[in-house]
């Protein structure tokens, strides 16, 4: 889904929230104006504060004071006052302050940096766990998405009159148009937050859900530092508090300063390789207790990751009357682009955020929160005018504008062409066409399939749908065709029911519970777009079907889904998928039987869209439960009588996370016992094209092995450039190393009872199991992975079924 996004984002952008009140600036050398690396600068009275950058920038967002405090070693302290509604730069300058000292002896002893971060270490579960100990709070959170554009470009000819649509800073030339909002209040008595107020809207849409999944639950996340990893753009970041932060962090003990009579340390951290993908800022901790008190995060502009311009994260924490720290706020800001603004190159990562170029979408989230109790006594959606929640304030005209975009024709185009990408179907009103990968496929029967399909839309039923589809190839010049409805009696998605008809050509060699797994997987030809055009040889294991399906659909929570299927299912042979039974050939059969699935998602994200639920890969894993039983017919009255087939599957799949590598997994297993057709059994979706495939096997032909008793083991590592971000020059391209793992291992065992004779071209002589590995590189121009695949062992190495080794590419997408 996230390619599917980056093909949106073009027609989007030409290359996030607007950031509240700030003060930046430099601090320079009174005498000779060179900039004073390091300073200290904070706002008097409180924690607030942070270092400058060796260029002696500073900035400092919502300042909770009037004074503003600068200090350095070899330089007066300064104070000047705050000027409220200013977001313009200054500049500071101090004077030197020389003294003459005596003799000085320096003695060597142990870093005291290192026996303060060694005890901040040492209390870091305890404070962990006094945060966790809060269980009745209030909670409130405020989304943005701007999308920032220059006023003499002519995409603002689209927006019309831009007063109406857009917001301007007095800071800057660019002005700022909202995509998306959204306000959410909470009220958490427990474990779980219960929201009491939501109020969102966005200028697409169709987009919108794509939005939330694929952009604000990837970059706006919980800011745990107290944790070993911080998951952003589904990758583990090392926090800068890990047990294992000296591995990977250079951190530094900058300054120690009393407040109100309590000490408080000031750290600052940077990668030890740069090119990793780690955080950079400063944080600051209590003296007797070791607890945050402030923490502020940056992403280099060198860390191998894409689309992100800059990254900035902040945690702030309050301690409560009861003397434990909790969270005052936590703010996230993401500067996004399709490329990196050029004058980027040379800022430093604590600036990065603020450099917009037209086309950057600027993504903020500021989280609130409050222990007082006089919350209670007030609506949910008045606690944003209360002082508890009053720093920040969303633009009283920004709905306005967000409906005034609607309107737009450039809005509706975008959101239209959006749609396609993300739900396969082209909205023309009441009616939806598509899928639009079911348009175009090849095989060896069809030659080139071409097919139209459509369905009514969301705009003439909400909860009842009617499609089919016209397809027809350029061999056999027959007319293929479908009909399906779907149904969801009430106002929730609790039940869902659909029916399938269709007449048409499939492949023997398929795995039908992938569809369980995948969306819209491929039935008739080749598995993605470059298999299409690479292929050397079309697919000729087809068979003619026609088949009924009843699909009933309950979904208990977003824990658990169960599907029940009633299908029956008339076969026909094709030239190279011939039914015969002891030297007698049948030209058909028919089977009948019920599928059941149980879907168990432990509550993982998913976007509705119509009458379907699409699925991000995450760490949390799903499991798929199916059993499958039927009974085969053959024609004709002097005909065997059979039994009942029987097949049970089980999958897996996830990801597992461990800092900048992750692996994607999915593994299954199942068993078919009893009388059934042999294309029931497990085939391995085997591969001739050079198209990278991820749920087939890469160097196998079409039809090579046929199991009753199997497991299937899918397994891609990202190495995220843990070795390349090394190696000189080599590092600066972004590469990321892949290595992937696929492996089969089947029998045909004796509680297997075949209705036909098994083909010659399956191969069930050997018994060892299939096995390829691939390694390769992945990022190449963010857009293509390219990976060499080598069969394991010399069992199959001549058995005729198998390549020994190729490259293989694939377009894919991530951050």
């Amino acid at each position: 889904m996230l390619q599917k996004l980056f093909v949106i984002l073009p027609l989007i952008l030409s290359g996030l929230s607007l950031f509240g009140q700030s003060i930046s600036g430099y601090i320079k050398n009174e005498k000779t104006k060179e900039a004073v690396p390091f300073a200290n600068v904070w706002i008097k009275g409180t924690t607030q504060g942070i270092m400058a950058d060796d260029n002696g920038y500073f900035r400092i967002d919502s300042p909770r004071g009037d004074t503003l405090c600068v200090s350095s070693v070899g330089y007066l302290p300064r104070e000047i006052p705050i000027k409220r509604r200013q977001d313009k730069m200054v500049t500071l300058f101090l004077k030197e302050e020389t003294q003459m000292l005596g003799a000085v002896t320096v003695k060597p002893r142990k870093r005291y940096s290192k026996d303060v971060f060694k005890e901040i270490l040492r209390h870091k579960k305890e404070n962990s766990q006094q945060i966790q100990s809060f269980t009745d709070y209030k909670m409130l959170q405020r989304t943005t998405v701007y999308w920032a554009i220059d006023t003499t470009e002519k995409v603002t000819r689209l927006l019309g009159n831009l007063d109406e649509v857009t917001i301007k800073t007095d800071s800057m030339a660019l002005r700022f148009t909202p995509i998306y909002i959204a306000e959410e209040a909470s009220n958490i008595t427990g474990k779980e937050p219960e929201a009491v107020y939501k109020k969102k809207d966005g200028i697409f849409p169709r987009l919108n859900q794509t939005i939330e999944s694929l952009i604000l639950i990837n970059v706006v996340v919980d800011l745990d530092f107290y944790k070993d990893q911080i998951y952003i753009l589904g990758r583990g970041i090392v926090s800068p508090l890990s047990s294992t932060a000296l591995l990977h962090y250079n951190i530094y003990l900058n300054d120690s300063a009393v407040v109100d009579g309590k000490k408080y340390y000031n750290f600052s951290f940077a990668p030890k390789n740069k090119y990793n993908l780690l955080f950079s800022g400063h944080f600051t901790v209590a003296d007797s207790s070791y607890a945050l008190t402030n923490i502020e995060v940056y992403l280099p502009r060198e860390a191998n990751l894409n689309f992100i311009n800059g990254f900035k994260g902040e945690v702030r924490y309050k301690k409560q009357p009861n003397g434990k720290w909790f969270y005052d706020r936590q703010t996230i800001g993401v500067n996004m682009s399709l490329i990196v603004n050029k004058d980027t190159l040379s800022r430093y990562s604590s600036q990065r955020i603020d450099n917009i170029s037209s086309g950057n979408w600027l993504v903020n989230k500021t989280t609130l929160y409050s222990t007082s109790p006089r919350l209670d006594v007030k609506k949910a959606y008045k606690w944003k005018d209360m002082q508890e929640f009053r720093s920040t304030s969303l633009d009283v005209g920004i709905y306005h504008r967000v409906e005034k975009l609607k309107e737009r024709r450039a809005s509706k185009g975008i959101d239209a062409i959006g749609g396609i990408v993300l739900t396969s179907y082209v909205n023309v009103g009441k009616i939806d066409i598509g899928p639009v990968y079911d348009i175009y496929n090849t095989n060896a029967i069809e030659g080139s399939r071409f097919t139209l399909a459509m369905r009514t839309s969301e705009k003439m039923f909400r909860q009842f749908s009617v499609g089919g589809y016209l397809g027809m190839g350029t061999k056999t010049k027959q007319l293929k065709y479908g009909a399906n409805f779907a149904a969801q009696p009430l106002d929730e998605d609790k039940f869902i029911f659909r029916f399938y008809y269709y007449n048409d050509y499939h492949l023997v060699s398929q795995d039908k519970y992938l569809r369980f797994i995948k969306k819209n997987p491929n039935t008739r030809g080749n598995g993605n777009f470059i298999a299409i055009f690479t292929t050397r040889q079309q697919n000729p294991y087809l068979k003619e079907e026609e088949s009924y399906e009843l699909r009933m659909e309950y979904n208990a929570d977003k824990n658990m889904t169960l599907k029940v299927s009633p299908y029956y299912l008339w076969n026909r042979q094709t030239e190279f998928v011939r039914f015969v039974r002891n030297d007698t050939e049948y030209p058909t059969y028919s089977n009948y039987g019920v599928l059941m699935n149980v879907r168990l998602a432990f509550g993982q994200h998913y976007d509705k869209i119509y009458f379907d639920k699409v699925y991000y890969l995450n760490q949390t894993p799903v499991i798929n439960l199916s059993c499958d039983i039927g009974q085969t017919l053959l024609p004709g009255t002097n005909t065997p009588t059979f039994g009942i087939y029987t097949q049970f599957n089980a999958s897996i799949e996830g990801r597992l996370t461990m800092g900048q590598i992750f692996m994607n997994y999915m593994v299954n297993a199942g068993y078919l016992f009893g009388d059934a057709p042999y294309d029931l059994l497990d085939q391995p979706v085997g591969s001739m094209s050079l198209g990278y495939a991820k749920y087939r096997y890469n160097l196998l032909y079409q039809a090579s092995f046929a199991h009753n008793l199997y497991t299937n083991t899918h397994l891609h590592f990202n190495g995220g450039g843990i070795l390349l971000n090394r190696i000189p020059l080599v590092k600066k391209l972004k590469l990321r190393e892949i290595i992937s793992l696929k492996m089969h291992y089947g029998t045909l065992n004796r509680s297997y009872k075949g209705v036909f004779d098994l083909p010659e071209y399956y191969s069930n002589t050997m018994t060892a199991p299939y096995a390829e590995i691939g390694f390769g590189v992945t990022n190449i121009f963010k857009v293509l992975r390219v990976e060499y695949v080598h069969l394991l062992g010399n069992t199959y190495l001549n058995s005729g079924f198998t390549d020994k080794h190729g490259i293989r590419l694939r377009a894919e997408m991530s951050f």
